[in-house]
């Protein structure tokens, strides 16, 4: 088996350890793909709701033959499911690679847990050589992507828009070496709509997928 399928492993061998019913968010990614294809229809008797952090991860759970429900800024999930591009050793997070990081950081926001599946190619010891994923309204984008040259003289513009209608520019070459401070930073700035660092909203346990099985690592 791959070391993707061994992280959605770990988080099905923990999720049916758990009492249901259960209301769970789904994340957007390849390694979330597998645990959606291959575990999450092994739990449907105990999943009373879920939620999906984008249009391409709802098509996939409909086609499982999952109702989503409908995103609420304060609807209440018990767990949360997703993959991340970089993970530090603080459990700080590089998420966005596929522009979902807006819709997946509120529903990390809303998760009473956060359960990251990655390889363990994912970890690193600084966040920064995946590039940084930033969300920023189309109105603003000037002035917003001006700013973000502060950090990098590298930024570039994805070519689709995010699935709230927002440009997405990515942050290359940066070392991250103050997730928290520099997310705030971030976040700061006018016309930003949010950024793919997940230092607030830091998983509460790292599934990480090895050769042979996984292994935690919790908060």
């Amino acid at each position: 088996m791959s070391k993707k399928f061994n992280a959605a492993l770990g988080a099905y061998n923990m999720l049916k350890e758990k009492k249901g019913p259960l209301v769970l968010g789904i994340g957007t990614g390849s390694t979330t793909d597998y645990f959606t294809k291959e575990f999450l229809p092994k739990l449907k008797e105990k999943v009373s709701d879920l939620y999906s952090s984008s249009e391409r991860t709802t098509k996939l759970l409909t086609d499982l033959g999952f109702t989503v429900c409908e995103y609420k800024s304060g609807s209440s999930i018990d767990i949360y499911i997703d993959g991340a591009d970089e993970v530090d050793s603080n459990l700080n997070l590089i998420k966005g690679g596929g522009g979902a990081h807006t819709n997946e950081k509120k529903l990390a926001k809303q998760s009473k847990e956060f359960f990251c599946i990655v390889d363990d190619k994912k970890l690193v010891n600084c966040l920064g050589d995946f590039p940084l994923p930033v969300e920023i309204s189309i109105k603003k984008s000037d002035a917003a992507c001006l700013s973000l040259h502060n950090f990098s003289k590298n930024v570039t513009k994805r070519e689709r828009l995010s699935d709230n209608g927002n440009y997405l520019y990515d942050i290359h070459d940066f070392k991250i070496e103050d997730p928290n401070k520099t997310e705030k930073q971030i976040l700061s700035i006018d016309g930003i709509v949010d950024v793919g660092i997940f230092s607030i909203n830091k998983p509460s346990v790292v599934v990480v997928g090895l050769e042979l099985g996984y292994r935690l690592i919790e908060s």
